[in-house]
């Protein structure tokens, strides 16, 4: 991966090599609910896996902590499936060398904005007897989708997954790491275009949380305390 101007900081995907150096995987886990994970009335078979997606899971580390976390949440009984996807192939390899659980966690290098991305997702669901995961995780990614295809894209990539997902769960990045993300980039003599026409700005958080709850019927079930980025991780189902 090249970095621009050396900045190890200056990337246009968010796909920091060296990202859970300076966002540690177990305190953001441990923000997360233990009792949300599936509906109240729930029937579930009792050969029926839970079946995770993980969008733009970078080298693995929080994908493993989860799978982990929500064995302990759902009872060891429970099969777990768990794909985490990445947008960039070499934070791809480095998760699949360091899979500590290779029958239950897998990844692919699939960039979720491609339209063929959405056929092996469902031929994924499809192989593990499955039409929708029972929850997709998007964590710290709104922003960079938003950057890099502006607001309907954005809007349109929330649809799909909402089409995709029991539960969503969402950690939208404030609008002031929107301003250091373009900041860095422009330092290393490089842009985001689409940045000045985006009408999702000072509110860009709320208007994700009125976009899933009004135009996607969603209903928020349950939002952690703020990590120590100041983001807030919600649930939608």
């Amino acid at each position: 991966m090249e970095f621009r101007n050396n900045d190890p900081g200056a990337v246009q995907y968010g796909n920091f090599i060296n990202y859970y150096q300076f966002n540690n995987a177990q305190q953001r886990l441990e923000l997360l609910p233990r009792d949300v994970w599936l509906r109240p009335s729930s029937n579930r078979a009792m050969n029926e896996s839970y079946s995770v997606l993980d969008v733009g899971c970078n080298a693995g580390n929080l994908t493993q902590l989860m799978y982990e976390f929500l064995k302990e949440c759902l009872g060891p009984n429970t099969r777990i499936q768990m794909l985490g996807i990445d947008i960039d192939e070499d934070l791809i390899k480095r998760a699949e060398i360091s899979n500590e659980h290779c029958t239950g966690v897998s990844y692919v290098h699939l960039n979720i904005m491609n339209e063929e991305a959405y056929g092996e997702l469902n031929e994924y669901l499809s192989k593990h007897g499955r039409c929708k995961f029972d929850a997709i995780f998007c964590l710290s990614i709104t922003m960079w989708i938003h950057l890099n295809h502006g607001d309907d894209e954005l809007q349109t990539f929330l649809q799909k997954l909402s089409g995709l997902a029991e539960l969503l769960v969402v950690e939208p990045q404030p609008w002031k790491c929107y301003q250091t993300a373009v900041r860095r980039m422009k330092k290393a003599g490089e842009e985001f275009p689409l940045f000045k026409e985006l009408q999702w700005r000072s509110s860009v958080e709320d208007n994700i949380n009125k976009f899933l709850e009004g135009k996607m019927g969603r209903k928020m079930v349950y939002e952690c305390l703020p990590t120590r980025w100041q983001r807030r991780i919600c649930f939608f189902r």
